[in-house]
């Protein structure tokens, strides 16, 4: 490892299928590590995003992509993830090639290397929703990196639903009864405390509502593979109440008692480096103070059936979460969750999880699941979502130092391991 971080450049370049990207370098030359690293995400831009300079000053060559289309299907990102790989590959200077997913692109980069190390095969058998289609072969990575990955898009969209829409068309006349920012529900400004008996019936009413989509939308598929669609490739297929965006995801980040606790014990690093092990804790403060679900776009993330199957969707029996974990998800039942997806990767796994992120807990079921017998774990005390430090209390003002390079320090010494 180096004592100082290296003088970077960036530059645009242009790829096939009108994809782009920010590829930045260590300079001068004699600075890089033989180690490529691609960075994309399954429906934001990630030129800018703070992974790409932070690993480039420390020697690594990083190319920030992003998928030519959000609404379009998973099997068609996959590719734009193959183009991206293939010029990473074509770099003289690299010996090799890492992915990094962060957040939804974890779902994105997991889904890549299962198909790379197993072939199209691993996504097509009867339990899954929907089979993947037939995109040919991949260029495998040398190892996978999860940063503060979430479950993946499918339970997002699941913990996102609005329980209470019955005719898919409006977001008006709700049930009060499901409503999260009702005093008489339980919920309060400084965190709401919901009942057991709400959250089990609102988690009931999410998995009811996730059911009749998905019947719905293979029903809608049918029609299109038969003819009888109302185009001939694909169809509008709308959810009211579904995006999978922070703002509209629903209860946990309200009632913070809910998903803030790991079950084991795990390393946890602190402000200074030092690290313990034990149960990690979340520290994210209530989110949020009105229900989304009326506003167009934070109330739909899908605009075809093909997109809501492959991206969106995930098969439960007897859903609910408690303070430490989703149950009742059929994790392999489709190819967009991270969870499902890692039981078929042998390469090298890092799995990281920041502690002021509201989705720091997906690591831990992550990690349990992952085939890899080369996997590491670590948890960055005070980090948010986006790495920065989680600063939005008073009392948690300078606690945390510098979560960034704490991060990234770690991220460096995992990859100049020799396990390449």
């Amino acid at each position: 490892m180096k004592d100082r971080p290296c003088n970077i450049q960036n530059t645009y370049i242009q790829l096939e299928r009108g994809l782009g990207g920010v590829l930045y370098e260590p300079v001068p030359v004699k600075e890089r590590i033989g180690t490529g690293i691609l960075l994309m995400h399954s429906d934001d831009d990630y030129y800018g995003f703070l992974p790409g300079p932070e690993l480039a000053k420390r020697g690594f060559t990083v190319l920030a992509s992003k998928v030519r289309k959000s609404c379009e299907p998973l099997d068609e990102k996959l590719l734009d993830v193959k183009l991206a790989m293939e010029y990473l590959r074509g770099l003289p200077y690299l010996h090799n090639v890492v992915l990094l997913g962060h957040s939804g692109g974890a779902t994105l980069m997991s889904a890549y290397q299962n198909v790379a190390e197993n072939g199209v095969k691993i996504f097509q058998d009867e339990n899954k929703i929907i089979p993947l289609s037939d995109i040919g072969t991949l260029p495998k990575a040398d190892a996978l990196m999860l940063l503060d990955s979430n479950w993946g898009n499918g339970v997002m969209t699941l913990l996102s639903l609005e329980p209470d829409i019955s005719n898919e068309v409006s977001s008006r006349n709700l049930d009060a009864k499901f409503d999260l920012f009702a005093v008489e529900n339980g919920y309060s400004p400084d965190g709401a405390s919901y009942s057991q008996a709400f959250i089990r019936d609102y988690q009931k009413a999410q998995e009811a509502r996730n059911n009749r989509l998905i019947e719905e939308a293979l029903s809608r598929l049918k029609a299109l593979e038969q003819g009888e669609g109302r185009f001939d490739d694909d169809e509008p297929f709308i959810i009211v109440g579904g995006a999978q965006y922070a703002p509209n995801n629903k209860m946990f980040p309200q009632d913070i008692r809910l998903l803030s606790h790991t079950q084991q014990e795990w390393q946890l690093m602190h402000a200074d480096k030092t690290v313990t092990t034990q149960v990690i804790r979340s520290l994210r403060r209530p989110q949020f103070s009105h229900n989304t679900v009326s506003n167009y776009q934070m109330a739909t993330n899908v605009s075809t059936v093909r997109t809501y199957l492959t991206n969106c969707t995930v098969r439960t029996k007897d859903f609910y979460y408690d303070d430490s974990r989703i149950y009742g998800i059929d994790w392999q039942s489709s190819y967009c969750c991270t969870p499902g997806n890692v039981i078929g990767i042998s390469a090298p796994l890092l799995i990281m999880g920041m502690t002021g992120s509201y989705e720091f807990l997906a690591a831990e079921q992550i990690y349990e699941n992952a085939s890899s017998t080369d996997k590491s774990m670590m948890f960055i005390e005070g980090g948010s979502h986006n790495f920065v430090p989680q600063e939005d209390a008073e009392e948690y003002k300078g606690q945390f130092g510098d979560t960034v390079k704490n991060c990234f320090d770690f991220v460096e010494k995992w990859l100049c391991e020799d396990r390449f």
